[in-house]
């Protein structure tokens, strides 16, 4: 199984590989200090995420919160399948930018 990865590329900060409570803190760790170091408008590419659950939701949540508090702003590209699903029961689509579904 591949190691979870943090790494900014440009201009946009890569998430990948499992995100899952296993990783999560290890992550949080790393991006801290990318968050404050990405140029605005700051994206996160989740294109790499091989897997990720209810902490790892929580985890991107609060790296958008973190973003939001310093004055910038974190979009999300390319969210995972199964992050919808989380999406949904956290009622977190406007955060993630995706449309609610009826």
């Amino acid at each position: 199984m591949a190691e979870p990865s943090l790494v900014l590329d440009g201009d946009v900060l890569r998430l990948s590989g499992p995100v899952t409570l296993n990783s999560v803190k290890t992550l949080m760790a790393r991006g801290r200090g990318l968050l404050s170091e990405l140029p605005e408008p700051g994206t996160l590419d989740l294109s790499g995420v091989t897997r990720i659950d209810s902490a790892g939701a929580a985890m991107l949540v609060e790296f958008w919160r973190q973003r939001e508090g310093s004055g910038a702003s974190l979009g999300f590209a390319a969210i995972p399948e199964d992050l919808q699903p989380l999406l949904e029961l956290y009622a977190l689509e406007p955060v993630f930018g995706v449309a609610t579904r009826d």
